[in-house]
C-alpha cells in the first residue's frame, strides 16, 4: 500500500508528534518512507520551505525523491483541474 502525503499530514506529524516522545510511529514512518510506501508532490515540498519548524524544512530538504517532479499525465490532470 502507497500513502500520499500532502502538506498539512507532514505539519501535523512533525509539530504534534516529537521524535523523543513517539519513537516507534518515527521508526514506523522512516521505515515507511525508506520503502517508498510514502510519496507526495513537489508543491509539497515548496510549502514546507517555508514551514516554521527547522526539523520539518531540514527533514524535507534530504528527501528529495519524495517530492518527484509531475510526470506528463499527471501535469496535464493538474491543469485540467486548476481552470
Amino acid at each position: 500500500m502507497s500513502y500520499v502525503f500532502d502538506t498539512n499530514a507532514f505539519s501535523q506529524l512533525f509539530h504534534s508528534y516529537y521524535r523523543n516522545r513517539f519513537p516507534t510511529l518515527w521508526e514506523q514512518f522512516d521505515e515507511l518512507v525508506e520503502n517508498g510506501e510514502i510519496t507526495s508532490t513537489r508543491e509539497v515540498a515548496r510549502e514546507i520551505e517555508g514551514d516554521r519548524v527547522v526539523a520539518l524544512r531540514e527533514w524535507a530538504a534530504n528527501q528529495r525523491s519524495l517530492f518527484p517532479m509531475p510526470d506528463a499525465d499527471e501535469a496535464r490532470l493538474s491543469d485540467r483541474y486548476s481552470r
